[in-house]
């Protein structure tokens, strides 16, 4: 699988969100998040989150709770052993 760098994954990421109908504000911040606050960022999870969001009135509020929600519930987290 390709990795996108930042600036790669910000464009495509606001242009899907900008597509979906969110406003710029709204695109710039979910795009940001997605890429700093989850494990493994990609384009379906901006999508998702913009979808959820995108009629609610406090949106940064919104973005926080479902990128939160991501990071809990949507990416299995590995756990290490630390038994040798």
């Amino acid at each position: 699988m390709n990795e996108y760098s930042f600036s790669q994954f910000y464009e495509i990421a606001v242009k899907r969100l900008l597509d979906e109908g969110l406003d710029k504000k709204a695109a710039d911040e979910i795009a940001i998040s997605v890429w700093k606050q989850l494990p493994n960022p990609n384009i379906r999870n901006c999508v998702q989150i913009g979808r959820l969001v995108k009629n609610e009135p406090e949106i940064e509020m919104a973005i926080a709770d479902e990128v939160h929600n991501f990071k809990e519930y949507g990416a299995p987290q590995l756990t290490r052993s630390t038994d040798l």
